[in-house]
């Protein structure tokens, strides 16, 4: 009776899918060599050890590859998170917003929900361009020796490239770099090749539930009080992460500075060249609280300046007379004239 039913429904599905009768059906069932079957999955062992680069599985016939990846460093002296700083594309994301994020108060809205963007812009840059991925060898030398500043070296040209794709310009991001995910959201599920490799799948399925965040996003969502939270994402972010890590690694100005006239202003984001030190800075001007707070600053947000980093200076007091200064010398102009 159970055999009778299980072949009543596929017989009702093949017709369905064939677009023919049920009895045709039934009697193109009868005969297996006339239908298509599903070939069953075969399935290959992988090898117990780690492969080194390049090998070619004459070592262990019958198996597939095992390459080396950071967790396989887990319990052998390497931190959490420098294992976690070099695991493409998630890990290397969280860690990156982690660094930042933990020095500071808790607000209304906790950016570490939005790391899965910066994590999808990673595994965008890396299937479009793969010269982003990191050297393999020089990663896993650096994970083994718990060096998360090598690690952080290792993947400075992605994260370089990541920090001048984001962006904290409305229009640049409207206009450029949300139809440039857009478009690689589409090409990520149309995409049909054959996954010949256990890695291939696992990436892919990273990347997959990356473009559902991405698609989730930008769906309107009726929130627990009944109304509908606008779609979007907490896109300036990913942005500020980037430019903290880099500014630590190669120095510049992330906080308040002076303009060659003197006024006051505040970095809120950061132009990177494609190696070395910034080129430029978006700035804010800053002008007095207007209530009765003098010479308090705060930020204007009726400004928006691109500066070369040349005519930016450190708004800091001068070391001999403690007036502004704003000299990379920390002296002010007065005092830096007297100085021989």
């Amino acid at each position: 009776m159970t055999d009778d039913k299980h072949a009543k429904r596929a017989a009702r599905d093949f017709a369905a899918r064939e677009g023919i009768s049920y009895t045709a059906a039934r009697r193109r069932l009868a005969q297996p060599g006339d239908v298509d079957q599903e070939q069953p999955p075969v399935l290959v062992p992988i090898a117990v050890g780690i492969c080194a680069e390049g090998c070619d599985s004459s070592r262990h016939p019958g198996a597939l590859c095992r390459p080396w990846r950071p967790r396989d460093v887990n319990g052998r002296g390497a931190r959490w998170e420098v294992r976690c700083a070099a695991e493409l594309p998630v890990g290397r994301a969280d860690q990156v917003a982690e660094r930042v994020e933990a020095g500071r108060k808790p607000g209304t809205y906790n950016t570490m929900n939005d790391t899965w963007l910066l994590a999808l812009a990673y595994a965008m840059l890396t299937d479009q361009r793969p010269e982003l991925r990191p050297d393999r060898t020089a990663l896993r030398a650096a994970v083994e020796a718990d060096d998360l500043e090598a690690v952080d070296a290792v993947m400075e040209p992605l994260d370089r490239t990541a920090a001048r794709l984001m962006t904290k310009v409305p229009q640049v991001w409207h206009d450029e770099v949300k139809p440039r995910l857009d478009s690689y959201a589409d090409a990520t599920e149309t995409d049909t090749r054959e996954l010949t490799t256990w890695q291939e799948a696992e990436e892919r399925d990273a990347v997959d539930r990356l473009v559902r965040k991405w698609r989730q996003a930008w769906t309107p969502v009726r929130n627990y009080n009944g109304y509908w939270d606008p779609p979007g994402v907490m896109w300036p972010a990913p942005k500020g992460w980037l430019d903290s890590l880099l500014l630590g690694q190669h120095g510049g100005h992330g906080g308040r500075v002076r303009l060659p006239d003197g006024r006051p202003a505040l970095v809120y984001a950061v132009e990177w060249g494609e190696a070395g030190p910034p080129l430029a800075y978006r700035l804010r001007e800053l002008e007095p609280g207007r209530h009765g707070n003098l010479g308090r600053l705060v930020p204007s947000l009726g400004s928006d300046l691109l500066v070369p980093a040349a005519d930016c200076r450190d708004d800091k007091p001068c070391r001999t007379c403690g007036q502004d200064a704003g000299m990379t010398e920390a002296l002010c102009d007065g005092c830096a004239a007297l100085t021989p």
